[in-house]
């Protein structure tokens, strides 16, 4: 059995839980506790408190790519936790940027952290053992999210559209489940699950994470031609959705009617338990 629970996401049901935009997820395996992205700032450790998750418990944590709303509580996790490692993409550590009204500005990581040591920076398909893998450097035929267009990243000094090779994936295996967790899936949510097959030779059973179908800083959505088709794609793949950050609310309701109790929407403290290809949703009760 798998357990997942929301630390942080934009949004929340509990008024001891605090939200900001970002992600910030706990996944409990047989083996292994695991963070997946730690959000902007130290809103996921207080959360983490309140749903009795221990923090210094953790062994693994993985970032999903090198943005701020992702990436930006890693100091507060390095403060808290002494031991575990931090898998990320190499390319996180360069030098990232939104553009808003034609300006760029940095959302990249904390580049002066001192923590090399505790950094382990993945290859393309990075297996860590029988349960975990992580991978990256996704392509496929659906189209990417129109909103990509406004993210940038420097390289060999020069500003540049951001090719996402910062972004990976993780993908957990227990028992008969195959648990797909990602961060923005900047290069495609459609594609992305696709790739797990490609891999794995099997559907994910569960796919838990943000889709990108809404830009916060223009607030505005992909055209619901575009939000229509990443519905119908994984409406084709035997997989259960657990949606929140950035696919946001207008889009869920969009692609709602095709996946219906396939497509979940997530706040800040849900709990999810999957096992043996069923996957029970609790809400906790513990804040």
């Amino acid at each position: 059995m798998v357990k997942i629970a929301v630390l942080l996401e934009n949004t929340t049901e509990s008024s001891k839980l605090k939200c900001k935009h970002g992600l910030s997820l706990y996944a409990e395996t047989e083996n292994h506790k695991i963070l997946f992205d730690m959000g902007p700032n130290d809103l996921f450790l207080k959360n983490a408190d309140a749903l009795g998750v221990d923090i210094a418990d953790i062994d693994i944590a993985v970032i999903s790519h090198g943005h701020v709303d992702h990436c930006g509580g890693l100091k507060y996790f390095l403060a808290k936790n002494r031991k575990a490692k931090i898998y990320l993409r190499p390319q996180t550590m360069e030098a990232h940027y939104a553009k808003v009204l034609g300006i760029p500005f940095y959302v990249g990581i904390d580049r002066a952290l001192p923590s090399a040591d505790r950094f382990i920076f993945t290859d393309e398909i990075h297996a860590i053992d029988d349960e975990i893998m992580l991978f990256s450097e996704v392509s496929g035929k659906f189209p990417l999210p129109g909103s990509d267009g406004n993210l940038f990243m420097k390289r060999n000094g020069r500003i540049i559209p951001d090719d996402f090779c910062h972004e990976q994936n993780l993908m957990i295996t227990s028992g008969d489940s195959r648990i797909l967790i990602c961060g923005c899936a900047h290069t495609g949510i459609v594609n992305i699950v696709r790739r797990v097959k490609a891999i794995t030779g099997e559907d994910p059973t569960a796919v838990i994470g943000g889709m990108h179908l809404y830009e916060p800083m223009g607030k505005h959505y992909e055209s619901w031609e575009y939000i229509a088709g990443v519905a119908a794609a994984l409406a084709e793949v035997k997989s259960s959705y657990y949606t929140c950050h950035c696919t946001g609310k207008k889009a869920y309701e969009k692609m709602k009617p095709r996946l219906g109790d396939r497509l979940t929407c997530l706040h800040t403290g849900a709990m999810l338990e999957i096992y043996s290809e069923k996957i029970m949703k609790t809400v906790s009760d513990k804040a």
